[in-house]
């Protein structure tokens, strides 16, 4: 037994004797291999994670979807939960000259997508009718010709060098179309691309997305749900800066006095008609959100005291709301009101009711939207303290005094009735996996 392992022990060390130089040659060569396989390796091009997403809308390279402006949070302000402007690439911001300056002050760790240093010099922006300065490599200073206490609010917008490259790890390329409306919007980082396809319409987006183009369809209208359940997993989603709304026109003999406006209010049954409630045009998230306003429950007998004669009237909607006007013609039709449907593509030049769905400012100023000036005012209504509360919620910079502003302006706004708001938007998001939901959470 032990001259058997004696042999043994001989044997391994006469060969060691004789292939020495062989074995320490092929362990250094494997060594080096491996060293020089992962250099390469690293060296290489990663293969990248890629999404394909449809959009639906029309946008330009000044007016991005606010889709891509939250997912990038690469503006020098961005909106909190409050619907609140706070800082995001700059570290704070202070007004000046009695609310016509505004001066930001950079963060220092922010850097270009080559990982350069983002210096303010390096920031091409250009507002109009706006002044601005860069003198400090960390101080971008805006002076603007009026006080405006929205301004902070605009400043979501992803800040670009002259290179077009923005702050952050993401690089964006834009594909558009002669009329200068983006079709492609493409965010590339080192590990990740996010292709957007941008459709005019929901039927096209739906469309691509069952022929495979798409991973995600995001924002489809709440009443697509039944039609595509069965293409992919569903994601829905209350927009609390989207409400459904009937507009009156003002200058319409039937709907000039409040009155007949408010006798309207009083005959829907359901305001809400199945989705969430709404009650003014301001987020209900917002710090400037009043829930104290009038409201209209059904009310017929109020409606004949309003109402002293029979109307004849005509609802003008867009076809993705034809369902929820035949509804309140539905509720509305009786012998003292008549209500006549008519579905329009665009905002109609002339109208008596217009349903539609409308875009809540992230600031509570509704300036454009309201005042009698206006020309984007679509109701055409006037209203000396609507007007008077408009523009002084614009101009004053005190958070507590605009929000005493707007809450007198919501109150107005119910009593006055330019408009009733109906129920907040619901959307679907289309995803071929439930993971794909989470891909649009914000970058930073």
């Amino acid at each position: 037994m032990i001259k058997s392992f004696r042999e043994r022990i001989w044997f391994i060390k006469g060969f060691f004797r004789k292939y020495i130089l062989q074995i320490l040659l092929s362990l250094g060569i494997t060594i080096l291999v491996a060293i020089v396989g992962s250099v390469i390796m690293a060296k290489l091009p990663k293969t990248k994670t890629q999404y394909k997403i449809g959009l639906i809308g029309q946008f330009t390279a000044s007016q991005l979807p606010s889709t891509i402006i939250n997912f990038l949070n690469a503006g020098l302000v961005t909106i909190n939960d409050k619907q609140e402007p706070v800082p995001s690439l700059s570290k704070e911001w202070n007004v000046e000259n009695e609310g016509t300056t505004y001066t930001f002050k950079l963060r220092s760790d922010i850097k270009w997508l080559d990982n350069t240093p983002v210096k303010a010099s390096d920031i091409k922006i250009s507002i109009p009718n706006i002044t601005i300065e860069t003198q400090d490599p960390d101080i971008i200073r805006f002076k603007i010709p009026t006080k405006f206490s929205p301004f902070p609010s605009l400043l979501t917008i992803p800040l670009i060098n002259e290179q077009g490259k923005i702050a952050g790890p993401y690089d964006i390329k834009l594909k558009q179309k002669s009329s200068g409306v983006i079709s492609q919007i493409t965010l590339e980082s080192k590990n990740k691309k996010i292709i957007f396809n941008v459709y005019s319409t929901a039927k096209q987006a739906i469309t691509a997305f069952r022929l495979g183009e798409l991973d995600v369809v995001l924002d489809l209208s709440s009443d697509t749900e039944s039609e595509v359940a069965n293409y992919g997993k569903i994601s829905k989603k209350v927009n609390q800066d989207k409400v459904v709304m009937i507009i009156f026109n003002q200058t319409d003999p039937n709907l000039k006095d409040k009155s007949v406006r408010q006798g309207l209010a009083y005959a829907l049954k359901d305001k809400s008609f199945g989705f969430e409630d709404a009650l003014t045009t301001i987020n209900s998230n917002s710090w400037a959100y009043n829930p104290l306003i009038k409201t209209y429950s059904y009310n017929p007998t109020r409606t004949r005291e309003l109402i002293k004669a029979p109307l004849v009237l005509e609802l003008s909607t867009p076809p993705d709301l034809l369902p929820i006007a035949d509804k309140i013609k539905a509720e509305l039709d009786s012998d003292l009101i008549k209500i006549n449907t008519k579905v329009v593509t665009s905002v109609p030049d002339q109208f008596q009711l217009y349903l539609t769905t409308y875009n809540i400012p992230t600031d509570p100023d509704q300036y454009r939207d309201w005042h009698s000036t206006q020309a984007t005012n679509i109701g055409k209504g006037s209203d000396e303290k609507l007007d008077k509360l408009l523009e002084d919620g614009r101009v004053n910079t005190d958070q507590k005094e605009r929000k005493k502003i707007y809450f007198d302006f919501q109150k107005t706004f119910s009593e006055e009735l330019p408009a009733l708001t109906l129920f907040k938007s619901s959307t679907i998001t289309l995803a071929r996996k439930s993971a794909y939901f989470d891909i649009m959470k914000p970058s930073r």
